[in-house]
């Protein structure tokens, strides 16, 4: 496959991805409520039902793909990763290796622990994108490697690395609260 085909699977992965976790936030914020948006509730409620045995399994595969991703980028394509690419990295990578463990072992009392490097990393990755959108802000911003408002990939005129990162956080966020709030199967 070449950068641009594994750059455009990657983004309707991550438009995907995005639509589901935002069908699922919504879903969620109806529940709480009663009246307007009552169909999102039910498709919620439905939903996670459906998905209540394999959330850390898919948790684990956003981040096992996401890792992919990003060494296909540094070390196939030879995309210089910036400084805030390698923070988001140093949250990502771990999450591939330990998910694998508690999606294996079932410990969902881990959850808690483990929740804050999602957490960070989908804030690293969103000022990551405000960067890149406003670089003349920022032009003297990372010191490391090339500089974080470069966009070595702007697929569909908006997925670029940080978006394909900060949906892969964002994700595995409400995928491992997920799991944490729902019983066992």
């Amino acid at each position: 496959m070449s950068t641009a085909q594994v750059s455009t699977t990657l983004a309707l992965l991550a438009i995907v991805t995005a639509v589901l976790t935002g069908f699922l936030v919504a879903g969620y914020l109806f529940s709480l409520l009663r009246g307007p948006g009552r169909i999102f509730a039910l498709a919620f409620g439905e939903f996670r039902w459906l998905v209540r045995g394999i959330t850390l399994p898919l948790a684990w595969l956003i981040a096992t793909v996401a890792t992919a991703g990003s060494l296909y980028f540094s070390e196939v394509a030879h995309f210089t990763p910036c400084e805030l690419c390698w923070y988001q990295r140093i949250a990502m990578y771990p999450l591939a290796i330990i998910l694998l463990g508690v999606a294996i072992s079932r410990r969902r009392d881990l959850l808690p622990i483990l929740l804050p490097l999602p957490l960070i990393g989908f804030a690293i990755a969103v000022w990551h994108h405000y960067e890149e959108q406003h670089p003349a802000r920022f032009a003297n911003s990372c010191q490391i490697g090339v500089p974080c408002t470069t966009k070595w990939i702007n697929e569909f005129g908006f997925v670029t690395i940080p978006v394909l990162s900060g949906t892969a956080f964002a994700a595995i966020i409400v995928l491992l609260l997920l799991a944490w709030r729902t019983p066992s199967p």
